[in-house]
C-alpha cells in the first residue's frame, strides 16, 4: 500500500502555501484568503467551480463525435480506475451502437465485464462499475454507499453530463431528503425541486446535438461535498464516519455546517467531532489479521488495503471538478494561520489548469485557442 501511494501519478504535486505573515515590501495574502474563505458560507455559484474557460469550451465544441466528447468529459472529470489500468485512449472506446472502436482494448472490456456486479464488497462493486462508465457504458451505476463521497458524486455528475436522464434526476434525489448528509451532500429541497423541474419539464431542451449536457455545472451548479477521504488519505473506506456524523445531526447534537443558520460555534463543534471520528473510527490497516478470520475474510481485508491505497493515490490533489470539498470557514482560517493552506486547493481554479489535467491535452487546447484567436 505504501508503494502504491508513493507511485501515485500525482506524486510530484507541490502545494503552494499562502504565507499568513506580512512582510515589508510584499503583498499580503490576507485579501486572497478572505475572498476564498467566504465562498463556503453559501452554495457554490453556478459555473464558478472548476469553470470552463473560453478556450476549453471552444476546443470541446470543435470535437466532432459523441465518443470524442464523452472521452473529453471523462478525462476532465479526474476519475481514474482503481481496479484496472485504463489508458485515456481507451475511455469511451465505443461507437453509438456500443461497438468497440479500437479492438486493441478488447481485453480491458472483457476484464471489466467479468467483474461487474461483484459481491466482494460495495467498494469493489463501485469501482468495477466506474471502470465500465469510463469505458463508455452510460448505464453503469457506481453509486453504492461507501466512504469516497466526492468520487461518487463526480461519477454521478459525469453520467448526467453523458446524457443519462436517471443520473440527472439522481442529482436532485441526493439533496432531497433529510439523510442527504450520508451521501456527502447538503439537504436542500429548493435545489432538489430545481433539478426535478428541469428533469420533468425541460430536460429535452437541455440536451445538445449529441443528447448530452456537457456544461451541466453552468445550469445546476455544484454541491459542496463533505468527504473525509482526500488525496493520499483514506480515512473512511466504508463511510462509518459519515454515518456517525449524520446520527449526531439527526439527534440535534450537531448541525450541518452548510446550513444557512449555522454559526462559527456550531461549525467548530462539527469540526471537533469530525476530528474525533478520524481518531476513533478510522479504517485501520496497520493491525494484524485476527486469527479467527477465515481465509476469505483475510484475503478481502488485504485486497481492501490495496484498493484504498489506490483510491487515495488516484484522488486528484485539487479534488474533482464537479464535487468540490467543503471546508468550514473556521477550519480554513485555522489552516491558513498556521501556514499550511495550499492556494491550489481553491475550487475556483479552472479544470484545465489543475495538476491532474493531462499536459498533452492542455497543450492541444492552448494551441487551438491560439490558432483561432481565443483568449
Amino acid at each position: 500500500a505504501d508503494h502504491i501511494l508513493r507511485t501515485s501519478p500525482y506524486i510530484d504535486y507541490k502545494p503552494q502555501y499562502l504565507d499568513p505573515e506580512f512582510h515589508t515590501g510584499q503583498k499580503s495574502t490576507l485579501l486572497e484568503f478572505k475572498d476564498w474563505q467566504k465562498i463556503y458560507l453559501k452554495d457554490p455559484v453556478k459555473g464558478a467551480i472548476a469553470p470552463w474557460t473560453k478556450a476549453e469550451k471552444a476546443y470541446y465544441k470543435s470535437l466532432k463525435t459523441k465518443r470524442e466528447r464523452c472521452k473529453y468529459l471523462a478525462i476532465r472529470s479526474g476519475l481514474r480506475s482503481a481496479v484496472i489500468d485504463i489508458p485515456y485512449d481507451a475511455y469511451c472506446n465505443v461507437d453509438e451502437k456500443g461497438r468497440l472502436v479500437n479492438e486493441e482494448y478488447m481485453d480491458i472490456y472483457d476484464e471489466v465485464s467479468s467483474h461487474r456486479g461483484t459481491l466482494k464488497s460495495y467498494s469493489f462493486f463501485n469501482e468495477w462499475e466506474l471502470a465500465a462508465l469510463l469505458l463508455g457504458d452510460m448505464k453503469a451505476s457506481p453509486t453504492a454507499a461507501v466512504g469516497f463521497k466526492t468520487r461518487q458524486q463526480q461519477a454521478l455528475f459525469l453520467q448526467a453530463q453523458f446524457g443519462d436522464k436517471n443520473a440527472f434526476k439522481s442529482l436532485g434525489l441526493a439533496v432531497l431528503c433529510s439523510n442527504s448528509f450520508i451521501t456527502g451532500q447538503h439537504w436542500n429541497q429548493i435545489r432538489a425541486k430545481m433539478i426535478y423541474d428541469l428533469h420533468d419539464y425541460y430536460y429535452e431542451s437541455l440536451l445538445d446535438e449529441f443528447g448530452m449536457i456537457p456544461f451541466l455545472d453552468e445550469i445546476i451548479g455544484a454541491d459542496w461535498t463533505i468527504d473525509l477521504n482526500t488525496y493520499q488519505f483514506a480515512y473512511d473506506e466504508e463511510g462509518n464516519m459519515m454515518w456517525s456524523l449524520f446520527n449526531e445531526i439527526d439527534k440535534g447534537k450537531l448541525k450541518d455546517p452548510r446550513d444557512v443558520d449555522s454559526t462559527p460555534e456550531s461549525r467548530n463543534k462539527f469540526d471537533d467531532y469530525m476530528d474525533a471520528c478520524k481518531e476513533q473510527l478510522v479504517t485501520r490497516f496497520d493491525v494484524d489479521t485476527p486469527n479467527d478470520w477465515s481465509e476469505q475474510q483475510a484475503a478481502l481485508d488485504r485486497d481492501t488495503v490495496v484498493l484504498c491505497a489506490k483510491l487515495a493515490a488516484l484522488t486528484p490533489p485539487q479534488g474533482y471538478p464537479n464535487a468540490p470539498y467543503y471546508f468550514t470557514p473556521e477550519r480554513l482560517e485555522w489552516i491558513y494561520k498556521r501556514g499550511y493552506l495550499d492556494k491550489l486547493l481553491d475550487p475556483r481554479i479552472p479544470a484545465i489548469n489543475r495538476y491532474n489535467f493531462p499536459e498533452e491535452l492542455r497543450a492541444k487546447i492552448r494551441a487551438y485557442a491560439k490558432e483561432h484567436g481565443i483568449k
